[in-house]
């Protein structure tokens, strides 16, 4: 069945619903995007149209038009394999959301960066009731953010180390793409997402409040020291992903964070 008289009287977008979105979220879902068939256009299937059309080199605007059509029935059909560079192959879409937002940043002194706030606000509960001003460690609030974005449950606290197994989750054997790896520091904890390893030996961390920022550093092996941990309600990557040696390379220029409070 072709994609493209789906969208023949205007194109579909957040929001939208029915058996239109459900044919686009089964395509994906067969391109290896992990969606299932609810005719919902949510915060899941915005980000995967938005990764799919970084891949296949369209224009990026999250909307499901003639263009975006004609490539997915293409990608469907295998005609048309849309290559992602070695680095992205893998990415769930709970770090395509985090990606994203890379270069978010605290306010300067007293200010407050309103993104930010809004993130807490958007989460409620205990996180929207003690998360007030940007000074307060917000690495658990970014985590909870993109597993929000991707309609996942997250911990719903702002305690770095709930990571560790106090959410709906699954603890993996080893490192992997997308796995939340949560750690104590000096006087608290931290949480970031897994996205490789870099030329050194590090691995390369994609968080929030690193160095006051959303970004991707390094970190050492060694202060890994509370697990590997996978939304519970995914299907866990296979055993040949799992694993440092498996990481794809990142690059970076080695100096590991330090920064994260």
């Amino acid at each position: 069945m072709s994609l493209a008289p789906l969208v023949a009287a205007g194109p579909l977008r957040f929001g939208a619903s029915g058996d239109a979105v459900r044919q686009i979220q089964l395509a994906l879902k067969q391109i290896g995007y992990s969606l299932t068939g609810t005719g919902w256009f949510g915060p899941a299937t915005d980000t995967a149209v938005e990764t799919f059309q970084k891949r296949a080199g369209l224009v990026v605007d999250g909307e499901i038009g003639p263009k975006t059509a004609a490539a997915l029935d293409l990608a469907v059909a295998g005609k048309a394999p849309v290559v992602a560079p070695a680095q992205e192959i893998g990415r769930p879409l709970w770090l395509e959301a985090g990606i994203k937002l890379i270069g978010t940043k605290e306010g300067g002194g007293a200010k407050d960066n309103p993104t930010i706030i809004q993130w807490a606000k958007d989460e409620g509960g205990d996180i929207a009731a003690e998360y007030t001003h940007d000074s307060i460690p917000w690495c658990a609030l970014f985590a909870n953010h993109c597993l929000t974005k991707v309609g996942l449950k997250g911990t719903g606290t702002l305690w770095a180390l709930d990571f560790a197994g106090h959410w709906p989750s699954v603890e993996l054997a080893g490192p992997t793409v997308g796995a939340f790896a949560p750690m104590k520091r000096t006087g608290g904890g931290h949480i970031m997402q897994i996205v490789g390893r870099d030329q050194h030996g590090n691995i390369m961390g994609l968080g929030g409040n690193q160095s006051d920022a959303v970004n991707i550093e390094p970190f050492a092996v060694s202060r890994l020291n509370k697990g590997f941990w996978w939304p519970g309600s995914v299907p866990v990557p296979p055993a040949s992903q799992i694993g440092i040696g498996h990481l794809p390379f990142v690059q970076s220029n080695g100096k590991v964070s330090v920064n994260e409070a």
